[in-house]
Parts: structure tokens; sequence; C-alpha cells
């Protein structure tokens, strides 16, 4: 699974690392992002960026698969608009996974969905049963990772931008 800021990375080594990743993709690993990371792509202001960077996922060969969860909340407190995850853009996994999952999200008055997205790319990883999960977000990412394998057996890893240069 690459996160957001992964595909930053290899948008900013484009030259080494497209070549590299489009041969791998094709023969040994699969890379996935999912419908969030979709999203943050798609909020891109820079037009050229966010054009690029769905060329290199096309490109590459990575593929777009189901969140695991679905994100709903509010927005802002004073201007109130319900925000979340298209129907068909998530598919439900396990109801007991629910109580652990509300136990690692992480919600504040100025940020009500808090973690939501990073908890639902982790929870989708592990649910698929993926190895790596590649971030620079390591900080967020590790701690949520040791406590949800506490309840759900898994073999993910989180790993920083830089391994994708040593694939």
């Amino acid at each position: 699974m690459l996160d957001t800021n992964t595909l930053d990375y290899i948008y900013d080594e484009k030259i080494k690392l497209v070549p590299k990743l489009r041969n791998l993709a094709k023969k040994q690993i699969h890379l996935y992002i999912t419908n969030i990371q979709q999203d943050e792509i798609n909020k891109m202001t820079d037009n050229n960026k966010k054009n690029c960077i769905n060329k290199i996922i096309s490109n590459i060969g990575i593929r777009r698969i189901l969140t695991s969860s679905a994100l709903t909340g509010i927005t802002e407190p004073s201007k109130p608009e319900l925000i979340g995850s298209n129907i068909s853009i998530y598919e439900f996994v396990d109801d007991i996974d629910l109580p652990f999952f509300k136990k690692l999200h992480k919600c504040t008055v100025s940020n009500p969905i808090g973690n939501a997205a990073d908890l639902s790319i982790l929870y989708t990883a592990i649910k698929k049963k993926m190895h790596y999960l590649i971030t620079d977000n390591t900080s967020d990412f590790g701690p949520m990772l040791k406590e949800m394998s506490k309840y759900i057996p898994n073999y993910l890893q989180v790993q920083k931008n830089y391994c994708l240069n040593y694939l």
C-alpha cells in the first residue's frame, strides 16, 4: 500500500523510480492505493502535478482498491457539513473490529475526522493481507499498527518512502 506522500516521493523521483516500479509491478509486486489517496490527489491545487501523479499511477500499474471501512463525520463545528465515503468506495469487513477501531480513532473539536483516513488505510492494508505500507508518516502509522496487531494478526510492516529505491 502506498500513502499519498509516497506518491509525492515517486513524483519527485520519477525519472529513477517510475521505470523500476513499472517493471516490478509487472513481475513481482502489486502496488495499491485506496480511494482516500485518490481523493487527496484529486484535491491538489497544482493541476500539472495532479495530472502527472495520475499518469504515474497508470504508467506503473498501481491498483485502486476499496477501503475496508468508511469515513463519516462533521467538518468544522462553526460550519457543520457532513463528510464521508461514498457508498461504492468501501466494503465492510468485520464489525468485531469496531471496538479497537474506535479506540485508535483520535478526533478533536478542531479535527472531528481525526486520524480516520490513516486508520482506514492501515486497516485496509491489514485486512487485504498486505506486507508493506510505504509512507514517511511512520510516527503515526507505526503506533497504530502496533496497537492494531494486538487484535488482528498480520505481517504488515511500515516502511519509509526511500525503501522504494532498494526494491
